[in-house]
């Protein structure tokens, strides 16, 4: 069994160096998954910074739940310096639902912090993420995928501000994952793992992934690479050789928006989504993006891009619902 502990309780800058042990937060008195954040912690014996690792804000998203179950299992206090908090399923509900949103209360965890001490059991979830892990971290990374609903090239998204220290560090972490696409958030919308760490002064970083609720093993493996060289990036890597074996990848491109997918636009009617673009396609205004058809080939609805921009999300399935994400647009930065 492991460990339990209040949740209120925790207290990162109180782990006795040389520890390695996994810990369930509780902030619920109901027995299961209902108030519980399950928790790994290796902390070296050399002082460092204190580097969260989340994973499965969205349940439908599997990468950084096998990129953190690896590295919960091998690394030791013996190599590293500072202190690794890894959260391997951050919202269990939705986990358990295989769902983006919490099935208890319906709600998006990615979209309510800092939360609410006596709100839903999504904003308590977030209300305790917030004051007990985020706000006590050195650097958040958040560990993304495309889920069941989204198709997302491989990416990794920084909040983009020259002028701020917050920024600058997120850009040259950005820089040191490994990902051959940057994207740049000069803008952050509230409620947001990461916007929460921007309000604590904290830098940043989060993954995108094809996603579709299957883990692809070269994907699965830059995660993990990508992990490892942001914690050399933050001098906590004893022995770097010994974990990270590959130069990383030029950056093939940098992009610039919000990163809201749900701005993205959607689908009035039900049916079968056939895309005439795929990710990372160059479109101009006008160009058409696909269309939503019946059983007998019917047009349903036909997808023209709003604006010019490189695609950066697609519908994850064919048959989709009213509502259902079918593409998303952003901009190429220079």
């Amino acid at each position: 069994m492991h460990k339990k502990l209040q949740a209120e309780l925790f207290d990162a800058g109180k782990i006795a160096p040389g520890t390695k042990e996994s810990l369930v937060l509780s902030f619920s008195t109901v027995e299961g998954p209902d108030g519980q954040i399950p928790l790994h912690i290796v902390k070296g014996s050399e002082p460092g910074p204190t580097m969260l690792v989340l994973a499965a804000v969205h349940g439908d998203e599997y990468e950084g739940v096998h990129t953190l179950i690896e590295l919960c299992r091998e690394l030791h206090p013996k190599d590293i310096r500072g202190t690794l908090l890894m959260v391997p399923i951050t919202n269990l509900l939705s986990y358990y639902g295989a769902s983006r949103e919490t099935p208890e209360d319906g709600c998006n965890l990615a979209r309510e912090f800092p939360g609410k001490q006596d709100g839903t059991v999504t904003q308590r979830l977030a209300w305790h993420l917030d004051r007990s892990l985020i706000a006590k971290a050195d650097f958040l990374l958040d560990l993304h995928s495309g889920g069941a609903n989204y198709a997302v090239p491989e990416l990794v998204g920084y909040y983009h501000n020259d002028d701020d220290e917050v920024g600058r560090r997120s850009r040259a972490a950005a820089e040191a994952f490994g990902m051959e696409i940057l994207w740049a958030h000069p803008e952050l919308n509230p409620g947001r793992t990461v916007s929460a760490a921007t309000e604590h002064g904290v830098p940043w970083l989060y993954t995108e992934g094809f996603g579709g609720k299957r883990i692809k093993p070269e994907e699965q493996k830059r995660y993990r690479s990508g992990t490892l060289r942001i914690m050399n990036h933050l001098g906590m890597l004893l022995q770097p050789e010994e974990w990270i074996q590959e130069e990383a990848p030029p950056i093939r491109y940098r992009l610039m928006g919000d990163g809201n997918f749900d701005l993205s636009v959607t689908a009035e009617v039900e049916g079968f989504f056939i895309p005439t673009v795929k990710l990372l396609d160059q479109v101009a205004e006008g160009d058409r993006i696909g269309a939503v058809y019946d059983w007998f080939g019917e047009e349903l609805q036909i997808f023209k891009a709003y604006g010019d921009g490189l695609v950066v999300g697609m519908a994850g399935t064919p048959m989709v619902q009213k509502g259902s994400v079918i593409y998303t647009l952003t901009t190429v930065h220079n």
